[in-house]
C-alpha cells in the first residue's frame, strides 16, 4: 500500500486518466484552412488552433504560418500546393485522415483579383480568376465529401460583396463570387449531412487590398473610394471575420444559425455578411 492505496489500484488510475485524454484528443475536431499563410486565411487558423486542429492548405509557407506550426506541432499540418490541383487537394484532406483519422470542416479561403475592363479581358485571364475563386471550391469539397459526410461537417467559404456588384475591371472576380454563392446553395441542398456558408468577410485590410489600390483600371470616383476606407481606417481587421469563419466551422450546422424568419442558414446555402445580426454570438468568441 503506498499512502493508502495499492500500486495496482494507482495504476488503473493513471490508465483511465490516459484513455480519457486520449479520448479527448481524438474528439478534438479537424478543419481544413485553403489560402492559410496570411490575411484572413491565418487569422481563421489562429482562432481556429484554440479548439481544435488545421490542415493548412497553402502555396507559400510563411513564417508567421510557420510560427504556429512550430509553437503547435500536434495540432498544425501544412500542406504547400496549389488549391487547382486534383493532387494537392487530395493530399490535403489524406493529410488529416493520416494525423488525426478525421476532418470535420473546410474553410475555403483561397482567392484571387485581377484587373481588366470587360473591353480588355481576355479568355486566360477570365478563366484563371474563375479556376482559382470557383472551381478549386468544388475540387477541395469533392475530394473532403466522403469524411464531412461522415462527420456532419460543414462547408465555409469566402465570399464578397462582389458577388451582387458592378465593380470596373473586376469582371472576373465579380462573376467569381455571384458563382460560388451559387455552388455553395447547390451543395447545400444536396448534401443534407453538411452545412454551408458563403461569408463576405467586408472590405478587409489584407494584402490584396494593396493590390487594388494600386489598379489603375477602375474609375477615377471607384478609385478614391477605395483609397479613402485606408486613409480613414475603415478597412476591416483581418481577425474579426476570420473569428466568424472559425466559428461557423466549428459550430455551424444545418439548424444553427437561424434567421429571423426561420431560415436555417447552413441548410439553406445563405449569402451572409460576417458582421450580420444573426451572426453577432458567432464573432464575440463565444462560440469557438
Amino acid at each position: 500500500m503506498v499512502g493508502g492505496q495499492s500500486r495496482g489500484a494507482g495504476a488503473g488510475f493513471v490508465r483511465r486518466c490516459l484513455v480519457e485524454m486520449l479520448r479527448t484528443a481524438m474528439d478534438r475536431k479537424v478543419v481544413l484552412v485553403t489560402g492559410a499563410s496570411r490575411g484572413i486565411g491565418l487569422w481563421t487558423v489562429r482562432h481556429l488552433l484554440r479548439a481544435c486542429r488545421v490542415v493548412a492548405l497553402s502555396r507559400s509557407r510563411t513564417p508567421e504560418l510557420e510560427a504556429l506550426a512550430q509553437a503547435q506541432p500536434d495540432d498544425v499540418a501544412i500542406v504547400q500546393g496549389d488549391v487547382t490541383k486534383d493532387a494537392d487537394n487530395q493530399a490535403a484532406c489524406d493529410e488529416a485522415l493520416r494525423r488525426w483519422g478525421r476532418l470535420d470542416a473546410l474553410v475555403l479561403n483561397a482567392g484571387i483579383v485581377d484587373h481588366q475592363l470587360c473591353a480588355d479581358v481576355t479568355p486566360e485571364r477570365f478563366s484563371h480568376v474563375l479556376n482559382v475563386n470557383v472551381v478549386s471550391v468544388t475540387q477541395t469539397v469533392r475530394v473532403a465529401l466522403p469524411a464531412l459526410r461522415a462527420a456532419h461537417g460543414a462547408v465555409v467559404i469566402v465570399s464578397s460583396a462582389a458577388a451582387t456588384s458592378n465593380i470596373a475591371s473586376w469582371a472576373a472576380y465579380n462573376a467569381s463570387k455571384a458563382a460560388v454563392n451559387a455552388y455553395a446553395r447547390t451543395l447545400a441542398n444536396e448534401e443534407r449531412d453538411i452545412a454551408c456558408f458563403p461569408i463576405h468577410p467586408g472590405i478587409v485590410d489584407t494584402d490584396m487590398q494593396v493590390q487594388i489600390r494600386a489598379n489603375d483600371q477602375m474609375p477615377a470616383a471607384q478609385r478614391e473610394w477605395i483609397a479613402s476606407l485606408h486613409r480613414d481606417g475603415k478597412l476591416v481587421p483581418p481577425e474579426k471575420p476570420a473569428e466568424v469563419l472559425a466559428a461557423l466551422a466549428l459550430r455551424g450546422t444545418r439548424t444553427a444559425p437561424v434567421l429571423d424568419d426561420g431560415t436555417a442558414v447552413g441548410a439553406d446555402g445563405t449569402f451572409l455578411s460576417w458582421d450580420d445580426a444573426v451572426l453577432t454570438a458567432w464573432r464575440t468568441g463565444e462560440r469557438v
